[in-house]
């Protein structure tokens, strides 16, 4: 079969279950607009900016749990897609990223938006930041181009991969034979038997072990194993702020996150002393996560770490088991295994929920819990928090977008559902979320899909709500204004006091700009305003603002976090 290359690539989108592709179309992506008119399968979604169309991208792959797409011409729509781009390089979220090129007889001749080697080069750029970046060069290599793109996308450690496409080439036909993902991309099932028995082994005798659970968990499909596993030996389970949800966070042996803006009974617990098994799975020990590698997360006994990166695995403590592999495949193992040992110490484990209750109820899950109640005003952005969780229907996704937003809905909102809470944790790219959602929403049409966002991030990226309302897709905005950017002001107030710099701006009205964007906007600047406007925004099926200001003198419980930079920077010196 002979068709152009901009055709077979859009049979492999398909191919792999994409339905949309978002960007912004160029002189030298033609070839592709032109194979969208012969197709009903994959559908264009023009964003404002490439680095919208990107986090579109990027949002629609966490959603799904597939592969996203985006794609842009060649010189500043290559550029403009970087930061999203990367977003999802540091999250390990699937994107085939697109970008035009001239043709390949002028290339490096100075003509208009060259991106090859000679000009601002485009596979060099996006390198760093993605899993495999190349040009095709030849229409005879060009499906295998595509195909090596998408395995290194989609296998193992999952992330973006970059085509640069020549008009020439994107345009010329190529032969294909559609041939089915599996056949050029395998899934990595394996685990090592001999450490899986070890882990076991740890795990049934030990007498004070914990969970820590990450996204890698989420993206593995892990979670339901994770809890059968908890369940079965009564182990405590923390996550990492990034997989908030990945285990239910009303759950008797539940911590919360663990780290940044987290729950003081996670960080109790785990640096207690008294933990001698740790089971890590499917997160990096990062920074946010360990607040600066604090040495007391290291557990006595043993730590047993399950990742798909062999490079994670004793990069910040010390492992004792370390288990390269697919999480769920590994988790569903330990679970069949462990099963021998379950009757004869299931009474002695009970003890242990029991130990999470009284931990629980002296140290509580949050701090000033009397403000998820208060009637204040201006509205605190805790009670704001709270009347968010009381209105999202159980099946709704919230994606939460960087800055203060971040840190109140982790310390204050209770996430039951894996993959329900969405940020960019590995960038903590502000703006992500706004776009973000957009592709979420058409991931997941039949579930309710909402914003929280900041009105820094709104000022940066809120006009990809028009591009929501252009398609007609029916996202809930919620744009917390203190007139700040309250994360940046906040964290500087630890060194500068009150003298923060270039943190504040004049105040806006974002019900008026989403009005003039074509959206449906509503106020909710009451304490318990939301619970009465949020369900009303749903259900008018409309792309929705709800603009709401919050107390800026309220400030997130990012103490924690600054002490544990400080504390880490003391013992380096003390080395």
């Amino acid at each position: 079969m002979s068709l152009t290359f901009g055709d077979v690539i859009l049979r492999h989108l398909e191919a792999e279950g994409v339905e949309y592709v978002f960007g912004i179309p160029g002189t030298t992506v033609v070839p592709l607009l032109a194979a969208f008119n012969r197709t009903d399968a994959v559908k264009p979604i023009v964003a404002k900016h490439e680095a919208g169309a990107a986090f579109m991208a990027d949002g629609y792959a966490r959603v799904k749990g597939t592969l996203g797409a985006c794609f842009a011409t060649a010189g500043p729509g290559a550029t403009n897609l970087i930061t999203g781009v990367a977003t999802s390089h540091m999250d390990n979220v699937p994107v085939l990223v697109l970008t035009g090129q001239v043709d390949t007889s002028i290339a490096g001749k100075g003509a208009f938006q060259d991106s090859s080697q000679d000009g601002v080069d485009s596979v060099r750029m996006f390198d760093p930041v993605t899993r495999r970046s190349s040009m095709v060069i030849s229409r005879h290599r060009a499906v295998d181009d595509l195909q090596a793109a998408l395995r290194a996308a989609l296998t193992g450690k999952k992330g973006p991969a970059h085509l640069s496409l020549p008009r020439d080439i994107l345009g010329s036909e190529v032969d294909f034979e559609a041939v089915a993902p599996a056949t050029y991309r395998f899934a990595p099932e394996y685990f090592d038997r001999r450490l899986v028995i070890d882990a076991v082994q740890l795990l049934a005798e030990a007498e004070c072990p914990a969970m820590l659970v990450g996204s890698g968990a989420v993206s593995s499909g892990a979670c339901d194993e994770i809890l059968e596993l908890a369940e079965m030996l009564s182990i405590p389970v923390a996550t990492t702020p990034k997989a908030k949800g990945a285990f239910p966070e009303d759950h008797p042996l539940a911590l919360g996150v663990l780290g940044l803006c987290g729950s003081p009974l996670a960080d109790r617990f785990l640096k207690c002393g008294k933990v001698d098994v740790l089971l890590v799975v499917g997160a990096g020990m990062n920074q946010m996560t360990t607040l600066s590698w604090d040495p007391r997360l290291q557990p006595t006994k043993a730590l047993i770490h399950i990742n798909i990166d062999p490079c994670e695995l004793g990069k910040c403590y010390p492992t004792q088991v370390p288990m390269v592999g697919d999480a769920r495949t590994i988790m569903a193992e330990i679970g069949f295994r462990i099963l021998r040992y379950v009757v004869k110490n299931d009474q002695t484990w009970k003890v242990r929920e029991k130990a999470v209750a009284a931990m629980r109820a002296e140290v509580g899950t949050c701090l000033e819990p009397h403000k998820l109640l208060s009637d204040a005003m201006p509205l605190k952005p805790q009670r704001l928090v709270a009347d968010l969780q009381k209105a999202l229907p159980d099946d709704a996704i919230l994606f939460v977008d960087v800055g203060n937003s971040i840190a109140w809905s982790i310390h204050y909102m209770s996430v039951k559902k894996p993959g329900s809470y969405i940020t960019p944790f590995g960038m903590l790219t502000m703006g992500h979320g706004i776009a973000a959602a957009v592709g979420g929403k058409l991931a997941a049409p039949d579930r309710p899909v909402v914003c929280l966002a900041g009105d820094g991030c709104f000022l940066m990226n809120g006009m990809e709500i028009a591009t929501a309302v252009s398609h007609n897709i029916p996202v809930v905005f919620i744009i917390a204004r203190n007139n700040k950017l309250g994360l940046v002001n906040d964290l500087q107030t630890f060194t500068l006091g009150k003298k923060t710099v270039a943190t504040r701006f004049s105040p806006i009205d974002a019900a008026k700009v989403a009005e003039g964007l074509g959206a449906l906007a509503f106020r909710a600047d009451n304490p318990g305003e939301l619970l009465k406007v949020l369900p009303q925004a749903i259900a008018s099926g409309r792309t929705t603002v709800i603009d709401c200001f919050v107390d800026p003198e309220e400030m997130p419980p990012l103490a924690p976090f600054v002490e544990g930079a400080q504390q880490f920077m003391e013992r380096l010196d003390f080395g």
